[in-house]
């Protein structure tokens, strides 16, 4: 009763009365769109009347600005006369006297500017005309800041509005056409003008839905505003035109325009009542036999949380409930499967662990160190440190990086690490042991399309030489301290376990007696991204080396993995971060 049947039926009356709100919203979103939309084509015509003579009066005023041909000015004037609905359009220049249809005319050489945009007056009425006139009027002004003229086009307004106002919107509501500070131009059934006519009748006195209107059409081109009450006792729209500051109002009736839903309302409650009485019974009915089972699943979770892993639950009949319990069974069978195996993740990252240097390797002149930072538990990044037992001055490194992370990335990488320890200790040169390792790795990955990166290094401290295979992998970096220079240890070379007949190359540069510093990385490093999605990027890395080009090969792998870790912040590592530093000494002293 408490906990479903009145949640229920509360819900169930949340729901109708939400419905009928979005009907009304929608009827009154339609009713919105259609009387903006006549309102809109009603007052198109008014827009294209005062278009065409606003831009011949902008021609007019630029003629004069640069001072240009009398000419000109005179036929654009007998071009605006011309227009429909133009009575008369005149120039006024206040220093002399009437020439050629002008109230005065410009004097020769002056130069005149506008100060004031073309301005469209209150309707007046001219008695002459016997009807309302708008004027458009525009101050001319001197060098000196005079006015010195003006322009005046005085239209006839009944022709202005006369789609307005034999549109059907205009038949159909109470419409009125307002100014921006609520002068009533005119309204419905008044058609004509007199000496009567009170243009100062103010839109917006005569109430709460006025005023907001009014409000609304200062800030909006078009919108609607609801009256008070559900429904709404009147609902108002609004369209202001383009080229004059006039709006066009009309205000209906709600019950009119939401006449539909409040018949549906009627039935609604009637229905709804009927409807919810009978889901409730058979609420009741329907929940009385799963709540045992729901029990059973309860105190079996319970248990689960606690780690306690019991018999399977009884799978009985085939409703929501059923396959409740079915779906639980899945899940701590499951659940057991995923503890197992993540016993078993670990025990795969204890022994991917095992198999990197466990130290550094310092001997005569040469000092080199690695470390790699895993993206999951286990990943497809690997270095090596190969020294020759039979010369302390040769020493081989070998930096890896397998496509993919996880399970599938480490055991291929554990698979290069033995093909390469294998081979690196027979007899042969460096291209040849690269070669014949990707000839045993392709067997294993030309079906499933894996490969890996690799950057075999060998550095003979005795014969001042630095020689490696680059196999697809991220160039070295190699510094000089003594002349500040980076410079990028390329190679061409394609990846391992892509193609078995691939002739590699090797490459070579002399140490010479100098102290030089090589850094080897996987692409974690470079593309590591902050939150911003910004790179960590090269640069930075060489940067840290600059500064700390004295620190020891370990001392600079760690002041680069814990700079990556910090510029990533809070976002985690996006790849396997991999680096091994080789630092030479130019006196041919290990260095400590």
């Amino acid at each position: 009763m408490y906990y479903i049947i009145l949640p229920t039926m509360i819900i169930l009356l949340v729901v109708g009365v939400v419905c009928l709100r979005l009907a009304r919203d929608v009827l009154l979103e339609q009713w919105e769109q259609t009387a903006v939309a006549r309102m809109q084509q009603a007052a198109h015509h008014v827009d294209m009347l005062l278009m065409q003579p606003k831009e011949l009066l902008f021609m007019y005023q630029e003629n004069l600005e640069q001072n240009q041909n009398r000419r000109v000015a005179s036929y654009l004037l007998d071009e605006i006369r011309q227009q429909e609905g133009v009575i008369t359009a005149q120039v006024i220049w206040y220093n002399n006297e009437s020439r050629s249809g002008e109230r005065g005319h410009v004097m020769e050489g002056m130069r005149v500017r506008r100060k004031q945009p073309l301005e469209l007056t209150i309707p007046e009425y001219d008695a002459e005309l016997k009807g309302p006139t708008t004027s458009l009027v525009s101050e001319f002004y001197n060098n000196d800041g005079q006015r010195v003229g003006r322009v005046e086009v005085k239209i006839l307004f009944y022709s202005l509005i006369k789609d307005i106002v034999d549109s059907e919107v205009w038949q159909e509501n109470l419409a009125f056409i307002v100014d921006n500070q609520g002068n009533v131009l005119t309204q419905k059934n008044i058609l004509e003008f007199d000496d009567q006519y009170r243009v100062n009748e103010k839109f917006g006195e005569g109430g709460r839905l006025e005023k907001i209107t009014m409000e609304e059409i200062n800030k909006k081109h078009h919108g609607i505003v609801y009256g008070a009450g559900m429904p709404p006792e009147r609902v108002s729209a609004f369209y202001r035109l383009q080229e004059a500051p006039w709006a066009l109002v009309v205000v209906a009736p709600g019950e009119r325009i939401l006449k539909d839903i409040i018949t549906f309302r009627r039935y609604f409650f009637w229905v709804a009542g009927i409807g919810m009485l009978t889901v409730l019974i058979f609420i009741k009915l329907a929940t009385s036999a799963p709540a045992k089972l729901i029990r059973n699943v309860s105190e079996s979770a319970h248990n689960l949380a606690n780690g306690q892993f019991g018999p399977e639950l009884e799978e009985r009949g085939r409703d929501e409930v059923s396959q409740l319990v079915r779906n639980f069974n899945v899940m701590t069978r499951q659940l057991k499967e995923r503890m197992e195996l993540q016993e078993a993740m670990t025990v795969a990252r204890e022994v991917q662990q095992n198999l990197l240097p466990k130290s550094s390797y310092k001997e005569d002149g040469i000092d080199i160190f690695g470390l790699s930072q895993y993206h999951d538990e286990t990943g497809g990044d690997y270095y090596d440190i190969l020294p020759d037992p039979k010369n302390c001055q040769r020493v081989g490194v070998v930096v890896g990086d397998v496509v993919g992370h996880g399970i599938g990335a480490a055991l291929l990488m554990a698979s290069v690490r033995a093909l390469v320890r294998c081979r690196s200790e027979q007899p042969g040169t460096l291209v040849e042991v690269v070669r014949d390792v990707n000839e045993l790795l392709y067997k294993d990955t030309e079906k499933t399309g894996n490969f890996v990166t690799l950057f075999f290094l060998v550095v003979e401290r005795d014969k001042n030489i630095l020689r490696w295979v680059r196999c697809g992998h991220e160039p070295a970096i190699l510094y000089d301290p003594a002349a500040r220079e980076f410079v990028e240890v390329r190679g061409d070379g394609l990846v391992l376990g892509f193609d078995k007949n691939w002739q590699f190359q090797e490459n070579s540069i002399e140490i010479k007696d100098r102290e030089l510093l090589l850094m080897i990385g996987s692409d974690g490093i470079w593309e590591a991204q902050n939150t911003s999605g910004e790179c960590f990027g090269r640069a930075r890395v060489e940067a840290l080396m600059l500064a700390n080009s004295a620190c020891t090969s370990e001392e600079l792998c760690r002041i680069i993995t814990d700079a990556v870790i910090h510029f990533c912040g809070e976002k985690s590592l996006g790849d396997d971060v991999t680096l091994v530093m080789v630092k030479i000494n130019s006196n041919g002293q290990a260095v400590t």
